[in-house]
Order: C-alpha cells, then structure tokens, then sequence
C-alpha cells in the first residue's frame, strides 16, 4: 500500500463516514421510508422542533442541514406544500426568511421523532454503553463546533 493511503488518519475519518452513512441509512429507512426527500423533510421537522419557537431562518437550516440554498428552496417548497411549514418575513430582519413549523409540522414532527428514537435507540443506545455514548457525544459535537462556518 502505498504512504497516502496508508496513513493511519485514513482510519478515523473513515471510520466516522462509515458509521455515520450506516446508521444513518438505518434510521432514514424506519423514520422516512419515501427515500432521501423524505429524510431531509424528517431532518427539517426535527430541527425546527427542536428550536425555540419553532422557527429559523433559511439560512440557518441550511447550515443546519448542510445543504446547498438550492436544496433547502426545494425541501421548504415541499414541505410548505405539505403543510408542514409556513415562510414568512422574519420579524427583526426584513432580509431574512422565516420559517416556522405548523401545528400539522409539528404532529409529524413528534410522529415521525418517536420512530426516531425508537430506531436511534437500537442503533445507537444498544450497540454502545451510556458511558460510550456520552463520550462519542462530547466527540462528536467537539468536532462538529470545531467545523462550523
């Protein structure tokens, strides 16, 4: 093998992508059986609902989704469709945004939350101890806060 590919640094970036698309794949085919629309609209609900307010600029989803503005237009358009969330001028920037989620949003949200943790439970909370998860928490969000824009 050659020295580029041999570095052991390969490993842990590796490993995190692996893990992350497996148990992803997981938990997107029990909450979001309607394939990779449906999970972004399931990421969507759980992100808003789990904001004060229920609601967030576009902006701000689509850091949140880390998507591109063009996919964030069209995941909102579809979910505006479906009565999920409602847009609207933001209150304090005339600028910006604001999407809020509706009380059907939030039904689904909380519908499709149980099936979330219900999955993430297995996927997740069985495979590791509370120790272990705690600790790949701190990880995770060390890095994730490391790697904000």
């Amino acid at each position: 093998m050659d020295d580029l590919f041999g570095d052991p640094r390969w490993d842990a970036y590796g490993m995190l992508r692996e893990a992350y698309l497996a148990v992803t794949r997981r938990i997107d085919a029990e909450v979001s059986p309607g394939g990779d629309l449906d999970a972004s609209i399931s990421d969507l609900l759980f992100r808003l609902a789990r904001t004060p307010g229920h609601a967030l600029r576009t902006v701000d989803i689509t850091r949140a989704l880390a998507t591109s503005t063009t996919r964030t237009t069209r995941l909102l358009d579809t979910a505006e469709e479906r009565g999920l969330v409602t847009r609207g001028a933001h209150p304090k920037d005339r600028r910006a945004i604001l999407v809020t989620l509706t009380e059907d949003g939030l039904a689904e949200a909380r519908r499709r939350g149980a099936l979330g943790l219900a999955s993430s439970q297995r996927h997740l909370h069985d495979v590791l101890t509370p120790d272990e998860v705690a600790a790949m928490t701190r990880i995770l969000r060390k890095v994730r806060d490391a790697n904000q824009w």
